[in-house]
């Protein structure tokens, strides 16, 4: 989805349809272009306005806010394997990508619609979930989504449904996993990334302690 005008309700009400699902027709993640003319400090002030617009929404309506698990800045060069990030069992993973000479794709897989194909075996499958997913890789094929155009040249974010589906099923998840075509280490790709949890406990006063930090860094984490 290519962004032209910056409107966070908007992006929000896009988010929480295809993001916070609660059956596999919809996709579990969204995919926004925010093209070439921004910055850094620009795409984090996004990311920011963006968690605190859906975490208004989980508020109405599952009674839960949305409660920063990690907010950090990283040169990503490493690929990974399908997966959901370790973090609380209802949580959002969103990626702010900056422009990188580096090229690199991401893919999703929907590991619900894997799931119920066998429905004599979905249950014990969820029931025995795993973050990593370490069969072959083949099986997921069908239920694989290449994010394209994936520019380098672009501002980006990517918001996944991240839950596990090991205790409560309020929205459904998906792995995502990150391929670099070509590592460079005389180059950077700089992956701005937060997870937020789903919590009924009130941590607002911790949370913007750490929306200040990630807004006003220059660090960078390897």
């Amino acid at each position: 989805m290519k962004i032209k005008e910056v409107n966070i309700k908007k992006i929000a009400e896009h988010c929480v349809e295809n993001v916070f699902r609660t059956n596999t027709n919809l996709p579990g993640f969204v995919y926004l272009n925010f093209g070439e003319n921004r910055t850094s400090s620009e795409l984090r002030a996004i990311m920011v306005a963006l968690k605190n617009e859906l975490s208004a929404f989980t508020l109405r309506r599952f009674n839960k806010n949305l409660s920063y698990h990690w907010l950090v800045r990283f040169d990503q060069q490493v690929s990974t394997p399908f997966h959901v990030d370790n973090a609380e069992a209802q949580s959002f993973l969103m990626l702010g990508y900056e422009p990188s000479a580096v090229e690199s794709e991401l893919y999703i897989a929907d590991y619900y619609k894997y799931a119920s194909e066998d429905k004599k075996a979905s249950e014990a499958y969820l029931k025995n979930f795993k973050p990593v997913f370490k069969e072959d890789e083949a099986l997921l094929t069908p239920y694989i989504t290449k994010l394209t155009s994936f520019n380098k040249h672009t501002y980006k974010i990517v918001l996944i449904n991240n839950s596990n589906p090991k205790q409560s099923r309020e929205t459904l998840g998906v792995f995502h996993k990150a391929k670099i075509v070509k590592p460079d280490l005389n180059k950077s790709r700089i992956v701005n990334s937060m997870i937020f949890n789903m919590l009924s406990k009130d941590t607002s006063i911790e949370d913007k302690k750490k929306e200040n930090a990630f807004l006003n860094t220059d660090i960078i984490s390897k």
